[in-house]
This record gives structure tokens, C-alpha cells and sequence, in this order.
């Protein structure tokens, strides 16, 4: 699976890379804005996510991944905030593997909270600054309240993973007052599907980010205004009562009576039924007044009493104000039956996920408690001879002597160093150097015919590279280059040599390409291509690595001082390929998170680019 691309739009899941993913609430998600935070020893990858779904009840996402192993301490559950509330642990403890925190916050109005720029705490600013980019909508205010669900789940010397979900609050309140009502202790029915709703989207954390096995999450089916008002300390705390409908009843007769009924108000605190007999009107509310004719000249007297037919009528509730209120009575009981459907579903999913997970963590246990055994019974086997496994297979090229164009410094030792790490853990390898452009691609094809379905296959590349249009080409030592057709005839096409191993159906395959070097025909009169190479797109079972992003260059050394045989990337991935019990795309994101640090400390920018389309997890070694 890729990770979250700008610009993609996804539904149910969320591509995390090497098989993870996180489940996504109910709606269309626009990737962004995605941005990184560096902490000492680690980054959070940060990817922040809009929902395209029209009155979406979690209008914005916010999810981010630790990109290093790291010994994690206490929980923001601990924290002595006493702005959050519905907080939950999930039944974790500190000193366990795996800690889990749930809290929520209200945010009176979103517009104002997203102005990260005016926070006064620097470093919540820092966390937020870059994030809120991709909230931003030109041209549309959000002045709504919100609930803020901060949602994490954090493995001990491992990886971590938070999930901030924006929240509009039920219909008729403000977060800021559905807050201080839990506070208060006057619970709405909202704040149990609210508490269950973030116990199952942890628990789906666990098993789609952790465990590799997605788990959809369950929509939150409370009644959201379609737009919700911002909390301020006149908003009503709960659904407003209709007002009382004065009825006007005019006799035959010369005088008026007015008649004023005050039907039965609607109960705001809580959403229950409300009583099925027919309102009474307050006796107080009838009120009769009598204006006798302008030019009457007889002494005043009382008033002549009304016939019964119209004092009858004069007591009956008006007909269209009971009706609504029975509808809205009616629309309460079915919202209410509906809310009670869903969370007796949330809690059966519940109990279901965490009896899944405890599972998955009692074997995860064993798993652990029976690797180290097998290490501590297996003391000897580093002194053994490497084991070659028949079906890892891999085609090692390293060009540095070029005829025509500058010659290099480390692709030949590049390519040994490589070709020996992976021969230690098991690839039969089949390492080529300096190849003319018909022995390169007769190397390619002799390794086509050694691969089978199922293998897991590398194919290793440092040399001149150039991109031309769209596409990127790897240079033969004999390449001319008078022109760029001369170049794209003889020069190997990197997209065929992918194609090449996915038309044989590998299981997993890793393309490694340290060509990211200068322009190798820049300055001999010929415009040809530019440095670095373009961005590309691996296929289903693949992932690709270049040595630097596009438009950058990859370093051999990091100054005159720097003695390495090997160019920057390469000495840095053959240390932490051969580290035991690292998944493949753990070993290469420590590879980019470690060139970016070391070309940084000299100056330079050289960030790899990680192209990830593999199913499943692979190791080097295990």
C-alpha cells in the first residue's frame, strides 16, 4: 500500500505504507496537506485529511505516524489538563507493551482555533503550525464549535500512532456546554456513543495499523445541526422548547374574544418520548375581552356570556401547533430509537475488537516469549556460513568507468558492498560491473530467465542516471549522448526493467537506484536531461528507492575528511539492512531519516524518495 498522496481522495481506509493502514470515519477524504515534525531520534509523519461529504458529522482528520522504535512514557491521559474530558486509558497501564489513550476537548470556534499563528504557547504551535494547512478553505469560514477526539495508541520501543478527529457536537448545544454538562455530571445520551465511538476507533487502531489486519470503524449517528452554531455562554444547553402559539377565535357576534393557549413545553435535557395524551391548555391563558359597538349610547352593562359552542371551541388547543409538536415529539422518539440501535451495535463491535486484540497481544507474547529462546539457543549460528534461500534473487550493477562521460568514484564499491550484505542474509546475487550498454541489457535478461513466481527479488543500480521527459534512464559505461534520441536508444530504460519483473509475478520486489548524481552531459555542449531523476510509480508488490528526490543530488562523501569507500546512501543501507528484525520498509525509512540528518550536518539537502506499493511484510533479516 502507498502512503496518503495530496491530492487523492480516500474512503473506509488510509494507506500508511508496508501494509498498515487506519481506518476512516464515515465520508470522502481529501488528502491535503501532509508535513513532518522531527523529534530527537524520530519524526511523526503527519497527514491532515478533509471530508468532501456534504454535512459530514467529522468534518477533519489529522493523522500521524512515528517514523522511528522509540521508549515511549506516559500517555496525554497522565496529563493534568483540566480542559479535557471523556477520558480513557482502554484498560492500559504505563508499564505495559502497548498504552492506549482516548480524551476529548471542545473548541468553541474552529475558525479561531485553527489561527495557529496567534497561539501564545510555542509549542503547541510548533506541534500545529503546518498541520493546519490543509484545513484551509479560501473563501469559507467554519465559525462552527467542535469536539476535538485526540485518539493514540503507542507500542514501548516501537512505533506510535495518533489520530486528531474534529467532531460537530449534537444538535441544539455547543461543545463548550455538552463539556460542562459531562463535567457536571448531567451526562447526555450523546457522551456514551461519543466514549463508545473512540474505544472502537482505538481498537481499530491496534488492529489496522499494528496487527496489519484493517478494521472499519462504525459511523457516529447522532443529529448534527447542518451547520453548527459557535459556543458562547448564551447558547442554549439543549433543545429549545417551542414557544407558546397564541389562538385567535372570532364569534358571529359584535364582540371579539381573544383567546391566548400556552401548550405544554418540550422537555430540552433529555431526548425521551413525550407523553401520547393530548396538551391541556392552562386555564390562566384564556383571557376574554369585549368591545362594545363605537356608537352605542346604553349605559355599560356586562358583557352577554358567550354560547357553549364557543366557549368549546375557545378551549381546544390550536390544531396546527398540536400537530407540530406531535411531529417534533415524533422526530425526537425515532432520533432516540435510532441513537439506541447504534450503540447497542458499537458495543457488540467493541467487545468483539477487544477480545480480538487481547488475543493478538497474549500470541504476540508467546511469539516473543519463544523468539528468545531460539536466540538464546542459537548462540553459535552468527559464526555459521550465510544460508542462500532459492527463492531471493538479486541483480547487482555498479558502473563508474564511462568513456565519454565523467567518470565516478563509488559505484563500483557500492555495488560490492551491496552485492556482500545481501549474500548475508540469504540472495543469491548476481553482481555485474562497468557494463557496456549491450552487456547491461543482456544482464537483464539472462536475470529475467532466473526468476519464478514467488521470489522475492532486489535489483540494485549505482551509476550515471539521467531523466528525460517523464522518464528515467540508467547509463552504460559506452553512452554517447550527441543527442537525447541516441540517449533513450542506448541507454536502459528503468520503467522495463520493472515492468520486466512484474510481468514474472515476484511476490515482493525492491528496485535500490544510487544514480541520483549530477548531470553527466551538462558542460560538453549538449542540454540532455537534468539532474536527479523523475518521480515514479511502482506496481502492486513493488517498492522503489531512489538515492535522493527528484531535482536532487546524491553525495559520495560528506567532505575531504570523509574516508568511505561507499557514497552516503549506500554505506548507510547496508548497515541497516543487515540489522536483525527490522521489516523492509522500517530499514528504509531509518535509511532516508539518517541521509537527511547526515547531509544536513554539512550543508546539503538529499531526502530519498520511497515509492511503496508492497502487500504484506518483508524482512532482511529476521
Amino acid at each position: 500500500m502507498a502512503q496518503p498522496v495530496v491530492g487523492s481522495t480516500y474512503k473506509d481506509f488510509l494507506p500508511m505504507g508496508g501494509g498498515s493502514s487506519v481506518a476512516l470515519p464515515e465520508g470522502a477524504w481529501l488528502s491535503s496537506h501532509n508535513s513532518t515534525n522531527t523529534r530527537v531520534g524520530y519524526a511523526w509523519e503527519t497527514y491532515t485529511l478533509k471530508n468532501t461529504q456534504a454535512d459530514a458529522r467529522v468534518p477533519f482528520l489529522v493523522v500521524r505516524q512515528a517514523t522511528g522504535s522509540v521508549r515511549w512514557g506516559n500517555t496525554n491521559c497522565q496529563s493534568s489538563t483540566a480542559n479535557h474530558f471523556l477520558v480513557n486509558q482502554h484498560g492500559t497501564q504505563a508499564n505495559q507493551l502497548i498504552n492506549k489513550c482516548s480524551r476529548f476537548f471542545a473548541l468553541g470556534n474552529f475558525d479561531n482555533w485553527r489561527n495557529v499563528s496567534a497561539w501564545t504557547n510555542a509549542n503547541d504551535k510548533e506541534w500545529w503550525l503546518d498541520v493546519v494547512k490543509g484545513f484551509e478553505e479560501p473563501g469559507k469560514s467554519f465559525k462552527s464549535s467542535m469536539f476535538q477526539a485526540e485518539l493514540s495508541v503507542q507500542q514501548f520501543n516501537g512505533k506510535g500512532l495518533r489520530i486528531d478527529a474534529f467532531i460537530l457536537p449534537p444538535k441544539g448545544i455547543g461543545a463548550v456546554q455538552f463539556r460542562e454538562a459531562v463535567k457536571a455530571g448531567d451526562p447526555r445520551p450523546e457522551q456514551t456513543m461519543l466514549d463508545t465511538w473512540a474505544s472502537i476507533y482505538i481498537e481499530s487502531m491496534q488492529q489496522s495499523y499494528f496487527n496489519k489486519k484493517p478494521q472499519p470503524i462504525m459511523a457516529l449517528a447522532y443529529p448534527v445541526n447542518a451547520v453548527a452554531q459557535a459556543s458562547t455562554p448564551s447558547t442554549p444547553s439543549a433543545l429549545s422548547a417551542p414557544a407558546a402559539v397564541p389562538v385567535t377565535i372570532t364569534p358571529p357576534a359584535p364582540p371579539a374574544v381573544t383567546i391566548a393557549v400556552a401548550p405544554a413545553a418540550v422537555t430540552p435535557a433529555k431526548i425521551e418520548p413525550a407523553p401520547a395524551a393530548a396538551v391541556k391548555p392552562a386555564p390562566a391563558a384564556v383571557v376574554a375581552s369585549v368591545t362594545a359597538p363605537a356608537k352605542t349610547e346604553a349605559p355599560t352593562a356586562a358583557p352577554k356570556p358567550l354560547p357553549p359552542a364557543a366557549l368549546s371551541v375557545a378551549a381546544a388547543p390550536d390544531t396546527a401547533a398540536q400537530l407540530r409538536l406531535d411531529q417534533e415529539r415524533k422526530a425526537l422518539d425515532e432520533e432516540k430509537r435510532k441513537m439506541a440501535q447504534q450503540l447497542e451495535a458499537m458495543t457488540q463491535m467493541l467487545a468483539k475488537l477487544q477480545k480480538e486484540n487481547a488475543a493478538a497481544a497474549a500470541a504476540a507474547a508467546t511469539a516473543k516469549a519463544k523468539d528468545e529462546a531460539a536466540t538464546l539457543a542459537q548462540t553459535e549460528a552468527a559464526a555459521k556460513a550465510p544460508v542462500t534461500y532459492a527463492n531471493r534473487k538479486a541483480l547487482v550493477i555498479g558502473n563508474d568507468l564511462y568513456t565519454d562521460v565523467p567518470k565516478l568514484n563509488n559505484a563500483g564499491a557500492d555495488a560490492d558492498a551491496m552485492a556482500k550484505s545481501l549474500e548475508a542474509v540469504g540472495y543469491k546475487v548476481y553482481k555485474h560491473l562497468n557494463l557496456s550498454e549491450k552487456k547491461f541489457k543482456q544482464a537483464v535478461r539472462d536475470f529475467r530467465q532466473q526468476l519464478s513466481g514467488g521470489d522475492e527479488v532486489l535489483f540494485f543500480y549505482a551509476g550515471h542516471g539521467v531523466q528525460l521527459g517523464n522518464a528515467n534512464y540508467l547509463l552504460p559505461i559506452d553512452v554517447k549522448g550527441d543527442q537525447e534520441d541516441q540517449v533513450k536508444d542506448d541507454a536502459i530504460l528503468l520503467q522495463k526493467v520493472l515492468d520486466d519483473l512484474e510481468e514474472k509475478k515476484t511476490k515482493f520486489a525492491l528496485a535500490v537506484i544510487d544514480a541520483c548524481r549530477d548531470n553527466p552531459f551538462k558542460g560538453i555542449g549538449r542540454a540532455i536531461g537534468g539532474r536527479g531523476l523523475a518521480p515514479t510509480s511502482a506496481a502492486t508488490g513493488q517498492m522503489i528507492m531512489f538515492s535522493a528526490g527528484s531535482g536532487q543530488q546524491a553525495l559520495d562523501r560528506l567532505g575531504d575528511n570523509d574516508k568511505e569507500r561507499n557514497g552516503l546512501f549506500t554505506r548507510i543501507f547496508v548497515k541497516e539492512m543487515l540489522k536483525p528484525g527490522l521489516s523492509v520498509d522500517r530499514v528504509l525509512r531509518n535509511v532516508r531519516n539518517e541521509v537527511v540528518r547526515l547531509a544536513r550536518s554539512v550543508g546539503h539537502e538529499q531526502t530519498p524518495a520511497l515509492y511503496d506499493q508492497a502487500i504484506g511484510e518483508f524482512y532482511f533479516k529476521q
